[in-house]
């Protein structure tokens, strides 16, 4: 009797464990991802400011979100930058992908490099771009010691492009993980060349 039933728990185990292994990261997704989304969401529609409040208030703070200009600074600065981002990570990590499906040389030179920027965080990443973008420390500083005086690159202090720097630095940390998507399906054979493989296989073998 018990090693039937350690035979089926073992079988159990062995059905379940990625269930089980998957169940603990899963929770905490549930709970500090989509369970702070509806929590922030209930809070929208109390009297809350600067600390929460749980009395209903109804839509008023929405009426009041939307009347506020810096409300739509903010909407008009979040659809350029995904705008942005997508598409110039999607096509240079295309590119990217394509350029490594020639077999040039430094292959893997290459790909360490586009890849690097995947290993360090958005702090690391954001601090980096904001001294190379920094007027007077980065690249117009740099450019201008050259004997370029009247060059400019400002769009860091400019409350115009300042956006901009901030899709520059995310598409220099992500475009690498977009050609590591890409990359793989390009080195992998058509579904009808593996078909035609296995056929002529199974040919050979009778």
């Amino acid at each position: 009797m018990f090693l039937i039933l350690a035979l089926k728990m073992f079988y159990w185990l062995q059905k379940n464990l990625p269930r089980i292994v998957i169940s603990p990261s899963f929770a905490v997704i549930l709970w500090f991802v989509y369970g702070f989304i509806l929590w922030t969401f209930y809070v929208s529609f109390t009297k809350s400011k600067m600390l929460p409040r749980y009395d209903f208030w109804g839509i008023d703070q929405h009426f009041r979100l939307w009347s506020n200009p810096r409300w739509f600074t903010a909407v008009e600065n979040l659809l350029i930058f995904t705008i942005l981002f997508v598409v110039i990570c999607i096509l240079i990590g295309i590119l990217l992908s394509i350029l490594l499906d020639q077999k040039i040389r430094a292959e893997g030179f290459l790909r360490t490099i586009y890849l690097y920027p995947m290993a360090l965080s958005f702090i690391v990443t954001g601090t980096a771009w904001k001294w190379m973008l920094n007027p007077t420390m980065g690249i117009e500083k740099l450019v201008t010691d050259w004997g370029f005086t009247d060059f400019t690159f400002d769009w860091l202090v400019s409350r115009e492009m300042s956006i901009y720097t901030i899709v520059i630095a995310a598409v220099w940390q992500s475009s690498g993980f977009v050609m590591a998507l890409y990359h793989p399906a390009h080195d992998a054979p058509s579904f009808h060349e593996f078909h035609c493989n296995s056929a002529s296989h199974i040919y050979k073998e009778l």
